[in-house]
């Protein structure tokens, strides 16, 4: 279902929308995968940057190092 959500009229800058046509089709799934991806990319860099902080924090209080 989510292959037809793109189908589904949303309001941008007051106007109603709903892709008709291939190239408004590609612009509508490029903009959901640019969402997708930066989505997926800061999540990845959140548990990165957890993991790592618990490292140094153990690290600091003399524990063993059990991350990579």
């Amino acid at each position: 279902m989510l292959l037809f959500a793109h189908h589904m009229a949303v309001e941008l800058f007051g106007r109603e929308f709903s892709p008709h046509g291939v190239f408004q089709h590609v612009c509508a799934f490029g903009a959901i995968a640019l969402v997708l991806a930066t989505s997926a990319y800061g999540t990845w860099n959140l548990g990165r940057e957890l993991m790592r902080s618990l490292a140094n924090r153990r690290r600091e209080a003399g524990e063993p190092h059990r991350f990579t």
